[in-house]
């Protein structure tokens, strides 16, 4: 075993790191087929609405506000027959909270509205919209409105399935089988080498879908079979072409396009040598602590290199590793 990452460790701070908190007490494994009406007939019962990867929020002043009453959602074109479960909330007296699509007809009225506007759960992040642990809530409603939309048949025998488990499972009445929501993961790790002097330095690269100089870590889907490291290895091989030794994982964050869950990772890279994907990779170099400070005090969209914004937890893993004592 390397020890290459071997030395004392800290308890990273998570501040900032978009959907990673999420207040919500799930309670799956208690819930009955009666759990989804008694908790829609709640008093403090709140719904979240969406139309596709927009939530409807109400405009208040100088904040927004994206929980409606049952009465209000319904009002508001909520579709009461595909409301969903997503937990209760601890800090307020274990209210409910749930989710729903908005009626296609109903969603074009808040297009243009003064008290309402319909914004991309990314959007309704990057601008800060509502408090970190409200937003983890959001991306778990639309991760699960997007698998009931798009896993209404039996992947078995093709028949119609229902809800079931309040949102929490599909169920299939012709051949019985239960289907559970996905999650898709995907590593996104930060190469680091260190020459014989001591001196490290990561590597990060421009993808080709940037079109501003914006370099980030590398990331992939993991595949059947696979464990974290190989997938670390692999995804870092095939697309920049350097063999990776030991790797450690440090956090994850959700991200809800539509379900996946970023595994993030540093990964010792055994030499400095590039041999880029150029379907992938734009450019790539290998940068100093010292460069990397740089570029993170540039805004993203900046026409000079920077990194991506402190919302995504690649920017965490660059913050973490360009901050750190080296020795």
């Amino acid at each position: 075993m390397s020890d290459f990452f071997a030395g004392p460790r800290h308890n990273p701070s998570f501040e900032g790191l978009g959907y990673a908190h999420n207040r919500l007490d799930r309670d799956t494994e208690h819930r009955t087929e009666a759990t989804l009406m008694d908790r829609m007939a709640h008093d403090r019962a709140r719904f979240y609405l969406f139309d596709g990867d927009r939530l409807l929020v109400r405009v208040k002043a100088d904040r927004f506000d994206p929980l409606y009453c049952q009465k209000m959602a319904s009002e508001l074109g909520a579709d009461m027959d595909r409301v969903i479960l997503l937990g209760t909330d601890p800090v307020e007296d274990n209210a409910p909270r749930l989710a729903a699509p908005l009626l296609p007809e109903r969603a074009a009225a808040y297009e243009e509205h003064a008290d309402y506007q319909l914004e991309t759960v990314r959007a309704v992040g990057l601008k800060d919209m509502l408090p970190a642990d409200q937003l983890g809530a959001v991306a778990q409603a639309r991760s699960l409105l997007n698998w009931h939309d798009t896993h209404q048949y039996c992947a078995k025998c093709g028949a119609k399935t229902h809800v079931a488990l309040a949102g929490a499972r599909r169920d299939c009445p012709s051949c019985e089988a239960v289907h559970f929501p996905r999650t898709d993961p995907v590593v996104i790790m930060l190469a680091i080498h260190r020459d014989a002097e001591g001196v490290e330095r990561c590597l990060l690269a421009r993808h080709t879908r940037f079109e501003d100089p914006m370099f980030s870590t590398l990331a992939g889907f993991m595949e059947q079979g696979e464990t974290l490291e190989d997938a670390v290895r692999r995804e870092i091989f095939e697309e920049a072409g350097v063999k990776i030794g030991a790797v450690r994982y440090l956090a994850s964050q959700p991200w809800p396009f539509p379900s996946s869950l970023m595994l993030g990772c540093f990964a010792e890279a055994l030499s400095t040598d590039l041999t880029l994907d150029d379907t992938e990779l734009g450019e790539a170099h290998w940068y100093s602590r010292e460069a990397l400070k740089v570029m993170m005090e540039r805004p993203v969209g900046s026409p000079e290199p920077h990194v991506p914004g402190d919302f995504s937890i690649a920017h965490w893993l660059i913050k973490e590793w360009a901050e750190a004592d080296p020795a």
